[in-house]
């Protein structure tokens, strides 16, 4: 069985700095500190590393796509689609790149009007369908 590995707080760290004695005595007698105290440091240890990995998946990922999260949803195959096409196809060129970056300088004034009408939603809808069965995604 592999042991977890663990690790070091800067509580811990910067306790080492300022107090080696508490160290030694974290050691020898255990961690002294009130249950209180502990449950909150683990708490705020969890939200650190779950603040962490967050982070990493969101540079890893770029979920933006305001137009198409509005009329699809944010996790939509369709929503999905047109984030993968930006990625594969617009973000490697620089044009592209200018024009994703035109796009979410734009996007959200648009996502209002839609908000705010159903027409002009019905119709972004209905000119989002055809761009994607031109673009090829498979029903």
């Amino acid at each position: 069985m592999r042991r977890a590995k663990k690790y070091h707080t800067i509580t811990d760290i910067v306790g080492t700095v300022y107090c080696e004695q508490k160290v030694v005595f974290d050691r020898e007698r255990g961690d002294a500190r009130p249950l209180e105290v502990r449950a909150k440091a683990a708490a705020g240890t969890f939200e650190h590393l779950r603040f962490q990995v967050e982070g990493q998946t969101r540079a890893a990922i770029d979920r933006r796509c305001f137009i198409a999260t509005a009329i699809y949803g944010p996790d939509a195959a369709e929503t999905n689609f047109l984030r993968a096409w930006r990625d594969r196809v617009l973000m490697p060129a620089m044009a592209g790149r200018l024009f994703v970056r035109a796009y979410y300088a734009v996007s959200p004034s648009l996502v209002a009007l839609l908000c705010r009408s159903r027409c002009a939603a019905t119709a972004v809808r209905a000119g989002l369908n055809a761009l994607l069965r031109l673009m090829g995604m498979p029903r």
